[in-house]
């Protein structure tokens, strides 16, 4: 075999030579352009699916619209109470980004290996707020226990603001008192203030945010001490199609910028 290739003439060898240097850049040609195409399609506009706390929407809007105008890409938002949302994305096993009224909810889905980044936001706190217009004399829990008002709590097997509601009836020292005057329990933070500033109720465990926003219908009664507050967290999903603009995301909501959107919205920053 040795002799037989020795014996091969010039020509034929330099013409084998031409077919492997042409073979080899038609084949780097070809490995350029599919990678071309896969930055091409990178560029492409992409939604995402976020499951997003109903609590939260008023700001969560301005900074999703925020994200939409900057990058081009788009937002398909599911709101609900956060129990259902952590159900809905356990049983589908889709979507891209999670926000939530509180952090549990996010370790929940870390904890089954299915978050890639997580970002704490602000505090979601929980206030006891009473109608102006039934405040007169009410300027404590003690006050309100002895009083004849009608209570709203979200109910924590639903809703971030369930959990501290709960804790902060234990807290008060009036549990009891404060138990019988519920008339309804709310799976979402907008149906609590909705509630209450409709006059279904007189007074509900709502959202800091929401009671700032309506001081001038609304009483915020001192808070029990005691009481942890709700972190809110964002955190990008494993089952992301995108993860690498599901992350884009997260630390969008994370910037300074979208933080201040918080803060404005009566939300309490973390530092």
């Amino acid at each position: 075999m040795r002799n037989t290739f020795c014996g091969t003439s010039r020509a034929a060898a330099l013409a084998i030579a031409a077919v492997f240097v042409l073979g080899g850049q038609s084949l780097l040609f070809a490995g350029a352009k599919k990678e071309a195409a896969g930055k091409a399609q990178d560029l492409q506009p992409v939604e995402l699916h976020l499951y997003a706390g109903a609590g939260l929407r008023t700001p969560a809007e301005i900074i999703i619209e925020n994200f939409e105008s900057a990058t081009g890409n788009t937002v398909s938002v599911e709101w609900a109470g956060m129990g259902q949302l952590l159900t809905r994305f356990q049983t589908t096993n889709v979507g891209d980004v999670f926000l939530s009224g509180a952090e549990s909810y996010v370790d929940e889905i870390a904890n089954e290996g299915k978050v890639l980044l997580e970002k704490k936001l602000v505090y979601h706190t929980a206030v006891m707020a009473v109608r102006r217009d039934k405040a007169e004399g009410i300027n404590n829990f003690a006050d309100l226990a002895k009083s004849n008002l009608r209570l709203a709590v979200g109910d924590p097997e639903a809703i971030a603001l369930g959990k501290s509601g709960e804790m902060m009836l234990e807290k008060s020292g009036f549990a009891d008192e404060l138990r019988k005057k519920i008339i309804t329990r709310a799976t979402t933070g907008p149906q609590l203030s909705m509630y209450l500033l409709n006059g279904d109720v007189d007074a509900a465990i709502i959202g800091r945010g929401d009671a700032v926003k309506n001081s001038d219908k609304l009483v915020i009664l001192p808070v029990p001490p005691g009481i942890p507050q709700e972190i809110s967290a964002i955190a990008s999903l494993s089952t992301s199609e995108h993860p690498d603009i599901a992350n884009q995301l997260v630390e969008w909501f994370a910037k300074p910028e979208s933080i201040a959107i918080f803060v404005n919205e009566g939300y309490l920053p973390l530092e």
